[in-house]
């Protein structure tokens, strides 16, 4: 070997080992002591404000005020190995005694206890990029301490303030999210937020992957201020709308949404008595990459069905909640060839001619069935039409009045399924072992509830 190459061979060993050194060096010195300093003042603040909630000697007691304590060795906090820089604050649920306030004495008990939110203590963990403030019960900021402090936090991804009260700061919250324009998930679930949703407050966030408004009161958008404003959102994956009081008037303006990949509009059930809907769903074939939809409780009616064939991407469907009973229009249903998981559960569904539309769905692997009516008309002709689904591998038929085993026949010639639930009906006569023994993959049978005599 040339012994320059070998010289600069031993010298490029050496840096390296120099590197290895330093970076483990690195990764015991613990956490800046600004942000240490920081997360004491924070603690303080935090004691004071969820009083009588927090006691000083059993809140945070890993946080303590002494030089050899490490911040990154502290509970709810998070460091970068190397840097040592906090980068993830989980501050979720500070209240000892959440859970009997909120979900045993109610909503109004926990609000009763609700406090202000000081931002500008967060100011100093220039390096975060996870924050978790839900379950709370934070009434809203200090005047002139909102989250348009949060401005000069470049690497905040995630922020989660749900099932809080930033609804009584309406006019303000949203606006001043608007400023962290490094945000890729903001969740906003459950915060009596109300009235029309200001969508152009978040055109700035041009990270955003993820809003989640869901259980809120919104109740529509004002013109020209809907969400056709976050077209410009163009990594826009994942929009989270369920339970609020949105209708109609919002479809058109989610056409323009085209990088959405996941859309949930359940629980909105002004949707599912507008007869308009059905026109406008169908404007949302423009959505070619949409992959997960949520109808579920709306009211709507068989009607829908025709307007969602033009989402052809479509991998998971849910239409579980509302008032279908299955019909001639369900055909069309046949062009969602991507789809892969679909729910019907609790609806009205007690004919079985729905069932030759459902399988020529060939790639579904995954039906729910459950809470309909389908130990009436359905005879054996109509379940061996499943034999088709040639990728089925969950069916669950759960809460249906079946009364009796012979349709199992026709089920076990669907010889990909794993999962079948069949608790909670009428079944009688003997254990089905000879009708499900040809289920070869069958790895999980329930059962239960029923009224097998041996």
């Amino acid at each position: 070997m040339n012994m320059g190459v070998f010289q600069y061979y031993f010298s490029m060993k050496a840096l390296l080992w120099v590197l290895v050194i330093f970076v483990q060096t690195r990764e015991y010195m613990g956490c800046l002591e600004e942000e240490r300093v920081g997360l004491l003042h924070l603690k303080s603040f935090l004691i004071i404000s969820i009083q009588p909630h927090t006691y000083s000697d059993y809140f945070l007691p890993s946080w303590i005020d002494h030089e050899k304590s490490d911040c990154c060795g502290w509970e709810r906090v998070k460091c970068n190995s190397t840097t040592g820089h906090v980068i993830e604050l989980s501050l979720d649920n500070l209240m000892q005694n959440y859970y009997d306030l909120y979900f045993y004495y109610g909503r109004e008990n926990y609000e009763e206890h609700s406090w202000l939110l000081n931002v500008s203590l967060l100011e100093s963990f220039k390096e975060l990029r996870s924050l978790d403030l839900s379950f709370n019960a934070i009434d809203g900021c200090i005047p002139d301490e909102g989250f348009e402090k949060l401005s000069t936090l470049k690497n905040l991804e995630i922020l989660n303030l749900g099932y809080n009260f930033f609804g009584h700061d309406n006019s303000h919250i949203v606006q001043s999210l608007g400023a962290i324009t490094s945000l890729k998930t903001l969740n906003l679930t459950k915060n009596k937020l109300e009235g029309y949703f200001p969508a152009q407050e978040l055109v700035t966030l041009r990270n955003l992957n993820t809003l989640d408004i869901s259980s809120n009161s919104y109740k529509g958008t004002l013109p020209n201020q809907g969400f056709e404003r976050l077209a410009v959102l163009r990594n826009l994956e994942t929009l989270i709308l369920d339970a609020n009081g949105f209708g109609y008037s919002i479809i058109p303006s989610l056409s323009n949404l085209t990088s959405l990949m996941t859309l949930n509009l359940s629980r909105n059930y002004d949707l599912g008595v507008d007869e308009r809907v059905v026109e406008g769903f169908k404007r949302l074939a423009v959505l070619r990459n949409l992959k997960t939809l949520n109808l579920e409780w709306n009211h709507f009616e068989d009607s829908i069905i025709p307007s969602l064939s033009g989402l052809t991407s479509l991998t998971t469907l849910s239409l579980a909640g509302n008032k279908i009973r299955g019909g001639e229009g369900w055909k069309i249903l046949s062009i969602l060839e991507n789809l892969e998981i679909l729910d019907l559960s609790h609806n009205y569904l007690n004919d079985a001619s729905f069932l030759q539309s459902i399988a020529a769905i060939k790639s579904l692997k995954n039906l729910n069935l459950a809470w309909n009516d389908l130990g009436g008309s359905f005879g054996t002709k109509g379940w061996k039409m499943l034999s088709s689904l040639e990728n089925l591998e969950i069916l669950d038929l759960s809460k249906n009045f079946l009364n009796n085993t012979s349709f199992l026949q026709s089920i076990a010639t669907v010889k990909s399924l794993k999962t079948l639930n069949l608790q909670y009906n009428e079944l009688t006569g003997s254990f089905p072992t000879k009708e499900l023994a040809n289920l070869s993959n069958l790895e999980v049978l329930i059962l239960g509830v029923n009224h097998f005599g041996g």
